[in-house]
């Protein structure tokens, strides 16, 4: 009996303590996100307008790294909810960097498609900078979800509803770490 208690008070505290970067395991697992927790690799990209840009310049603010490609069915599915949540957080310390990983589109294609789909942030091209040498995924969409000390809190694999509630709630729990 006393051993039973003990367990379930063991498996208590170690599906509701905060990670070392304070998000609750329960709420990365809720959503099917694979906890990671490792230093965020830097690396390289080509912005936009031309200037080149590294993970690092965005220290001290939540980055959602999203990994996706044109031909890619369900990243057109949830890039208007992509969109929704950015509305919501782009005037908070979020940055959203979209990155197509196809190999023989070019700037004009990628920023077609962005458009056509409705959305106002930019986009980004995997060839134009490192960073497929520094995150890899077993396919698209993957998002990581990197906190503002530059650590990766977790890896999501495959579409999200990125309007929900429960979206939310990660992006303001990463926005309240210290």
């Amino acid at each position: 009996m006393k051993g039973g208690l003990i367990l379930a008070l063991l498996l208590c505290l170690a599906f509701s303590t905060p990670l070392a970067y304070g998000l609750e395991k329960g709420l990365l697992r809720s959503l099917g996100i694979q906890e990671l927790r490792q230093e965020a690799p830097d690396f390289t990209l080509i912005n936009p307008d031309g200037k080149k840009i590294s993970l690092s310049d965005y220290k001290g603010k939540v980055v959602i790294l999203h990994i996706w490609a044109t031909w890619c069915k369900p990243c057109k599915e949830e890039f208007p909810l992509f969109e929704k949540v950015y509305q919501r957080f782009k005037d908070k310390d979020v940055i959203f960097l979209p990155i197509a990983i196809d190999p023989k589109a070019g700037r004009p294609e990628i920023d077609a498609f962005a458009k056509k789909l409705g959305v106002s942030f930019s986009v980004y091209l995997a060839k134009e900078g490192d960073i497929t040498d520094r995150y890899w995924t077993w396919g698209v969409p993957a998002t990581y979800f990197i906190d503002k000390k530059g650590w990766i809190a977790g890896r999501a694999i495959g579409p999200r509803d990125w309007a929900s509630d429960s979206i939310n709630n990660l992006i303001n729990a990463l926005l309240e770490e210290k």
